[in-house]
């Protein structure tokens, strides 16, 4: 039996859990500048793990992609590219060593879709900035 009475953690997270977003964010800006598509990648899942708490299932199917629909390359390199198609699943495709070199200007642009589709989420889902109506900010209006 547990000394403790609640399920509650004695330790309180976020800021831990903040400052682990707030960094993976400084690692895609500095892998998206450096146009490093395989860490940049790596780091937008971090962030991703840490939004993942907070989906609704239809919404990691947007960020994951649909793997009940095969990849349909010839979309993808269409230069005309839907926020839909901004997904792991075709990123990932796209990785792969037979496309990497040819298409990584289109890898490129999906991870910045990608990234931003997170970021607005985060936002969203109230894990980056807060908002100007939370009564913290009450004091600022004085």
């Amino acid at each position: 039996m547990s000394q403790f009475k609640s399920e509650e953690s004695v330790f309180n997270f976020a800021l831990e859990y903040l400052k682990q977003i707030a960094d993976a964010l400084k690692m895609c800006c500095v892998y998206s500048t450096n146009q490093d598509v395989t860490n940049w990648c790596k780091w937008i899942r971090v962030l991703y793990r840490q939004l993942s708490i907070k989906l609704k299932p239809e919404e990691e199917a947007d960020i994951l992609g649909d793997n009940s629909k095969p990849v349909d390359i010839t979309r993808l390199l269409d230069n005309v590219i839907d926020d839909d198609e901004a997904n792991f699943k075709n990123i990932y495709f796209l990785m792969k060593p037979e496309y990497l070199i040819q298409y990584k200007q289109t890898i490129l642009f999906l991870l910045d879709r990608l990234e931003v589709k997170i970021r607005k989420m985060l936002q969203q889902k109230g894990m980056l900035l807060p908002s100007k109506a939370d009564p913290r900010f009450a004091i600022l209006e004085r």
